[in-house]
């Protein structure tokens, strides 16, 4: 890897540079990146992006090692990292099958209403609220990894988790009252 990112690099001083902040950072770059991904490959996948990012743009940087390129490397790779996280999450959160939905979460509704109606009505909700549901019923994230993961204040998360359940109770209780009509 190392190799490969030396050779976009054209001049020997910033290459030097740069196979010190290799060396410096890299266990703290993967460290970093995974304690937010906990994906050990989507970690080094990360860490291989901020890397590449490092060589295009190293004659730039302040010396290394120093206070400043640490902070800086740091907020590169959990930017990246969290930016990762979301888009894995908005691939699960578009569809929502039958599989994603475990039976202990649903199980009082589930026994009136088949799984596949319930998914359906999941998915009727609007991207916001349905994106929190799926995230904290199906996935069983915490608000606070919600938040963070969403880059939404906690409070603004609650709010839709509970906005959401409203508004599926609402299409629960309709579907409901149309049966026992």
């Amino acid at each position: 890897m190392l190799a490969m990112l030396m050779a976009l690099i054209d001049d020997e001083s910033d290459k030097e540079k740069f196979e010190r902040l290799y060396y410096t950072y890299k266990k703290m770059m993967f460290s970093t990146a995974n304690s937010i991904l906990c994906n050990p490959s989507l970690a080094d996948e990360t860490v291989q992006d901020c890397l590449l990012k490092l060589a295009e743009t190293v004659s730039h940087l302040p010396k290394v090692p120093s206070e400043d390129m640490k902070a800086m490397i740091i907020a590169m790779v959990k930017n990246k990292a969290r930016n990762n996280l979301k888009a894995e999450h908005y691939d699960k959160v578009e569809s929502v099958n039958e599989n994603e939905i475990p039976d202990n979460v649903i199980s009082d509704i589930s026994s009136k209403l088949g799984f596949k109606e319930l998914i359906e009505m999941i998915n009727t909700l609007e991207r916001q609220y349905k994106e929190v549901l799926v995230l904290r019923l199906i996935n069983g994230l915490s608000v606070d990894k919600i938040s963070e993961m969403l880059n939404l204040p906690y409070r603004t998360v609650e709010t839709r988790i509970f906005r959401a359940r409203k508004k599926l109770k609402e299409k629960l209780e309709g579907i409901y009252n149309e049966c026992s009509n």
